[in-house]
């Protein structure tokens, strides 16, 4: 088994091999708890499991250093002395590393080495909440790209917004040609930093694999634990009513203004209720980035825990 992960064209490597003779063993094990007598169970079971726990324990092991040096590489970044990180507490410490031991997937690994590289921040006030624990016991490796790339969305728009420039006139009625030169040049930078942006987003969820057909319940886990929720629905403006006169006319509209709110309030329950079944709401993304979830209220507190946002 052999994992590359890095920044840039920095690559840590780390090679384990189970080897051929234990899995022949476990396999000739498995096979005798089948095939011997009553008699000879007990042995075999002890056998059994004490191959496959070995194997286990290394693979928690590669995990465990895997991780730990995420960790590292991520405090680095930070410009976090190692020698001056924090001391948590001796609870939280233990579930931190035995959860990420058990995080064979290297997305839910990074996640993992996010909060604990928080948590050891001296400068941070994050801590390993209970709740945070929680949801990374739960994740898929599916799950894990979701809330990265919705992070990563948030972070590129947040990015999109602080680039963009924009110009007012010293008169908007009379705009010189000077103003208007600016004016189109802005417009121009604006609309590149846009396309280069939905690039950046549609590059994200190719790699991750967000682009093709979804398997049936992929949101049901972050729904539940309330990492995402729906995008809010863009209401049609129905506007306000103003009724002069009670006459047959004012009544009827009236009840048509009614029934239209109605009608939105109706249509936004059953959004929020419904399930996605695409997390885009056009296939191979469009000229647009439309989203079916974001990240909830909770879910960006638990994003900017693992160092996403």
């Amino acid at each position: 088994m052999t994992e590359d992960r890095g920044s840039g064209g920095n690559k840590t490597q780390f090679t384990i091999t189970i080897g051929k003779k234990i899995d022949a063993a476990l396999g000739d094990a498995l096979r005798g708890l089948l095939l011997k007598p009553a008699t000879a169970l007990g042995d075999l079971t002890s056998d059994a499991l004490g191959i496959l726990g070995d194997r286990i324990k290394m693979r928690r092991e590669l995990n465990l250093r895997l991780g730990m040096e995420e960790v590292r590489r991520k405090l680095e970044t930070n410009n976090v002395d190692i020698d001056h990180i924090a001391s948590p507490k001796e609870e939280e410490l233990h579930l931190l590393l035995a959860g990420m031991s058990l995080a064979g997937d290297a997305d839910l690994r990074s996640l993992w080495a996010g909060l604990f590289a928080k948590v050891l921040e001296p400068s941070s006030d994050i801590t390993a909440e209970r709740p945070f624990l929680s949801v990374l016991e739960s994740l898929s490796p599916l799950d894990a790209k979701v809330i990265d790339f919705l992070a990563f969305g948030m972070r590129t728009d947040d990015e999109l917004r602080a680039a963009s420039r924009s110009f007012m006139p010293k008169d908007p009625t009379k705009v010189t040609p000077e103003e208007k030169a600016v004016i189109d040049q802005i417009r121009e930078s604006n609309a590149e930093l846009r396309e280069n942006a939905i690039k950046r987003i549609k590059d994200k969820a190719h790699d991750h694999g967000l682009t093709a057909h979804l398997a049936s319940g992929w949101p049901d886990n972050l729904a539940r634990q309330g990492v995402i929720e729906r995008t809010p629905l863009r209401q049609p403006h129905v506007g306000n009513l103003r009724i002069d006169q009670l006459d047959e006319r004012g009544i009827i509209r009236a009840f048509d203004h009614l029934n239209r709110q109605l009608g939105n309030l109706e249509q936004f329950s059953r959004r929020s209720a419904s399930k996605p079944a695409t997390l885009f709401s056009k296939p191979g993304l469009g000229d647009q980035i439309v989203l079916e979830i974001q990240l909830s209220g909770f879910g960006k507190r638990f994003a900017e825990a693992c160092g996403l946002l």
